[in-house]
């Protein structure tokens, strides 16, 4: 969503190296769904709101916080694990209710996803608690309300690299 790939398509384009873009899942559909969360749902949200959390060459984030502050949609925050607390700042001057459910991420869909559900008031707080390190997708909404009901995903417990050395090891004989 965020990954520069256009700006590398561009780039080929413009020094006429033929390319093909193959499209993948954002991770906003994939990482919410393994944590139980979905991006939308009846009676909960009519909409997603998908932003960048840091700017390029750290400039600070110049975003529309009134019009992101609408209780009716899901936010999805990518690269946003060093500006979460400004960002549940503003989105809480902004109006959004401290008590609005909201969820971090980490190593979203793979077998060392941690889950951390919250609020609004206290997602960056709980989210350092956890040492939570990048990738890290954030999910402020009432859909994280879901993430207990929806639980089907249970990353393997463990090790994750000796889990690996096992799978090499049975594959290799």
């Amino acid at each position: 969503m965020f990954g520069r790939g256009s700006e590398e398509a561009e780039y080929l384009a413009r020094h006429g190296v033929p390319f093909e873009i193959v499209p993948g899942i954002t991770a906003a559909s994939a990482c919410t769904t393994y944590a139980g969360i979905p991006l939308t749902h009846r009676g909960l949200a009519q909409g997603v709101q998908i932003i960048t959390g840091h700017c390029r060459a750290n400039l600070p984030l110049d975003l529309d916080w009134q019009s992101l502050a609408d209780p009716a949609k899901t936010i999805v925050v990518y690269m946003g694990l060093a500006n979460i607390a400004l960002i549940c700042d503003r989105l809480m001057q902004a109006g959004l209710a401290e008590e609005t459910p909201a969820a971090a991420i980490a190593n979203g869909t793979t077998p060392r996803q941690i889950r951390v559900i919250s609020n609004l008031s206290r997602l960056a707080q709980d989210s350092r608690n956890n040492d939570l390190e990048a990738p890290v997708l954030f999910v402020i909404g009432q859909v994280v309300r879901m993430a207990e009901v929806l639980d089907w995903f249970a990353p393997a417990a463990g090790n994750f690299d000796d889990e690996v050395q096992i799978l090499e090891q049975e594959q290799h004989g």
